[in-house]
């Protein structure tokens, strides 16, 4: 996730400081208030299992607390604006750097691949809208 976000917030300070900034600010703040409050705040790994796939549960325990297994339609659409503003408001600026596009989509597929192929597989948040267990699987 960092390679993508540094790939796209190069390519926009590349061009202007002040958009620049702005995806940094975006990317932030879009991640720390809406996309974990409203993923792993529901996320039964780092608050019962004493787990995380990605960050320290400890560190998540911390700053992020348990909202209960179901995500309301608020929180699904927070999340997906939180991520959506890291991937398209850089792209105006990478489409005038095809090498930055090239690297900034090679390191965004792999991770979004990583997410869907793999952990969304075997996610034991039954809840979570891109949970990829079969109901019937134990």
């Amino acid at each position: 996730m960092i390679a993508f976000i540094a790939v796209g917030a190069y390519a926009v300070f590349f061009h202007n400081w002040a958009w620049g900034w702005i995806y940094v600010a975006v990317v932030v703040l879009g991640q720390a208030f809406l996309v974990l409050p409203n993923l792993c705040g529901h996320c039964p790994y780092p608050h019962e299992y004493n787990d995380c796939l990605l960050i320290p549960a400890g560190l998540l325990r911390k700053f992020i607390p348990y909202r209960g297994p179901e995500i309301g339609k608020g929180g699904r659409l927070a999340m997906v604006v939180g991520g959506a503003g890291s991937v398209l408001i850089p792209q105006f600026w990478l489409f005038r750097e095809p090498l930055l596009l090239l690297l900034f989509w090679a390191a965004l597929l792999p991770f979004l691949a990583y997410f869907i192929l793999y952990l969304c597989k075997g996610c034991r948040h039954t809840h979570c809208p891109a949970n990829g267990v079969p109901e019937n699987a134990s």
